[in-house]
């Protein structure tokens, strides 16, 4: 009997046009809200050092629930902060999960396993200085008498150009009572939201939402609306709601074949898709043209450099990689999902001095992660990735990549001559079936690899 699981989907709309008064209230709530923040960070400044010390005592760190408990009575009234009990909850919530993560990265640091990799000690959470009128100048004025050190001015830089694209802090509606989405008349579809408390008028405030024909299909009529974010980028509003799904899920041994998949340079993900007993059903590649992309920026890039001019990197080049990624992605699921199969990836140490080695691989592995959720399939498989890309598929001896573009695989035992990204894939698929147990002592998995040379 199919197991039924409730995924998530987060959809954004943009506010439709608001009026000039409707954008007044927008930026007065934003700045009472970044108010807030601040006031409450700094309220909570020893409660972190508290949480810290009973942690490095033995107790386990607060979960984000009991974490929002202990702050709730540091936190000021709704109406000393003029902000609604909506938002005064959201706002309680966002700065646990911040001061949760500070103390995460604090514990990290102090482990010898990380000591060496961690750049720097992790800083208390910052304050908001984007809900001020003249705060983009004020941080131009700061820059002129800095005294901080190199790191602290990297900070000092993201925060100045958060500032000049006018980013500030979202606000969080917790509850479905503190928004409504509804169809109005014109046949168009709205979010009444309560943006002020009672007292203040007007407490709650109706706007049209801009969106596809896509997003009333798949998630305005089909999903349950649970929580939402009302963010401010560059003068424009756009509402963040997250959506519950009902779907059928496969439960652990109900797959019946595994896709392996191995992340590579040249190209960002070659997949092989074998049986429940090893053998091969289909091998091919994806993601050519992200690193094309990668090679195209690169050498843009060095000109401008070579030519002596400042060279920044762009959001649309970020959001173009990003959205290469998802694609390769959708590809992955939905061959897994039309055989059924376990994705296997291979257990990759992605850190080194605190930062992702190759930050596309984690990126794409977290992608797959919610997806084949969403599609009702297993989460990825980790296995073992010593010299999968060395032994040949075919016969399990050990091989050669060619130079110089190391795309092509040759095998001086069987002559197999091989893609190398599809032959690494076909081994990571297989290593779902490896079991130490049973192959400790007929020679360990080298042995495992060689007893598919057998297999049609």
């Amino acid at each position: 009997m199919p197991r039924t699981a409730i995924v998530q989907k987060t959809a954004v709309f943009k506010l439709h046009n608001p009026s000039a008064t409707k954008r007044g209230i927008l930026d007065a709530v934003f700045a009472r809200y970044g108010e807030a923040y601040n006031r409450l960070l700094e309220c909570c400044r020893k409660v972190a050092e508290e949480w810290l010390e009973a942690t490095r005592a033995g107790e386990r760190l607060l979960s984000l629930h009991r974490a929002e408990q202990r702050i709730r009575p540091l936190c000021p009234s709704a109406a000393d902060l003029a902000l609604p009990g909506s938002l005064r909850d959201g706002l309680i919530q966002d700065a646990a999960g911040n001061l949760l993560s500070y103390c995460r990265l604090a514990l990290d640091l102090q482990s010898e396993k990380r000591r060496q990799t961690v750049a720097r000690p992790p800083g208390y959470p910052a304050p908001l200085y984007g809900y001020r009128p003249d705060a983009y100048y004020a941080t131009l004025a700061e820059a002129v008498s800095w005294t901080g050190d190199a790191l602290e001015f990297t900070d000092f830089q993201s925060r100045l150009s958060r500032e000049a694209r006018d980013v500030v802090r979202p606000l969080s509606f917790r509850r479905t009572r503190d928004f409504a989405l509804e169809r109005l008349e014109n046949g168009r579809w709205g979010v009444t939201v309560h943006l002020q408390p009672r007292g203040m008028t007007p407490t709650a405030v109706r706007f049209p939402l801009a969106f596809g024909e896509w997003h009333e299909a798949e998630y305005l009529t089909k999903g349950i609306p649970r929580c939402a974010r009302l963010c401010r980028r560059e003068r424009e509003y756009f509402l963040h709601v997250s959506f519950e799904f009902p779907v059928e899920v496969m439960a652990r041994g109900e797959e019946q074949a595994y896709l392996g998949l191995d992340r590579g340079i040249t190209k960002q993900a070659a997949y092989a898709l074998v049986d429940l007993k090893g053998r091969v059903r289909h091998v091919g590649h994806l993601g050519r043209e992200l690193r094309n992309l990668q090679v195209g920026l690169g050498r843009y890039r060095q000109a401008e450099q070579k030519a002596g001019r400042r060279v920044r990197s762009l959001d649309w080049q970020r959001r173009h990689q990003e959205e290469l990624l998802h694609q390769v992605a959708n590809a992955l699921v939905q061959v897994a999902a039309e055989s059924r199969a376990l994705l296997v990836i291979e257990d990759l140490s992605l850190h080194t001095a605190g930062r992702y080695v190759r930050s596309q691989y984690a990126k794409l592995e977290k992608i797959l992660g919610y997806k084949l959720t969403q599609a009702g399939l297993l989460p990825p498989k980790k296995v073992f990735a010593a010299l999968s890309s060395k032994l040949c598929s075919r016969c399990g001896q050990e091989g050669l990549r060619g130079d110089p573009d190391r795309e092509h695989f040759q095998c001086p035992s069987c002559g197999a001559a091989l893609d190398a990204d599809e032959n690494a894939a076909v081994n990571i698929a297989r290593r779902a079936l490896y079991r130490r147990a049973d192959w400790e002592r007929q020679g360990g998995y080298r042995a495992f690899h060689r007893s598919f040379g057998s297999v049609e």
